[in-house]
């Protein structure tokens, strides 16, 4: 289920300065960009200050009988290494079944309702990516070199 149409793409902007005695980071929020810049360089006090940008009601994918799972598997065996996903940007990745090489790895997100079932998805991913010759061995050193 989609909550919140992307719509809404407004912003809050918010100072954020360490302060030992109030123990409160955030001092101030802005909606708009140039008055938090204004703000920000006329009432700094710290130099590790800063703004930070957040969206205002995002959009998101919820499926409470599903978890978004981040899961590296090896090309050629079943070893794994398999971990819950929990921001806003990995969930994205996760719907779309979203999957990248990393050395000898393939690394996956996807949505699943346990760990089972995730890797078993996972696995058919990979599987499906090396027959359609996705995944390219990176060229050693040997090769590059023309020694090999």
């Amino acid at each position: 289920m989609e909550l919140n149409d992307d719509e809404n793409n407004e912003s809050l902007y918010f100072i954020l300065e360490p302060n030992a005695e109030t123990d409160i980071p955030v001092h101030v929020v802005f909606d708009d960009a140039f008055a938090a810049k204004a703000y920000f360089n006329r009432f700094r006090t710290f130099s590790d200050a800063q703004i930070l940008e957040c969206r205002l009601n995002p959009g998101f994918y919820t499926d409470i009988t599903r978890d978004c799972y981040f899961i590296q598997l090896e090309t050629n065996s079943d070893v794994y290494v398999i971990s819950l996903a929990n921001d806003l940007h990995r969930s994205e990745l996760a719907i779309k079944e979203h999957y990248f090489f990393e050395g000898d790895r393939i690394c996956i997100y996807l949505m699943a309702p346990c760990e089972e079932d995730a890797i078993k998805a996972a696995r058919k991913i990979r599987d499906k990516a090396i027959a359609n010759n996705e995944f390219v061995t990176p060229p050693t050193l040997g090769k590059v070199l023309g020694i090999a």
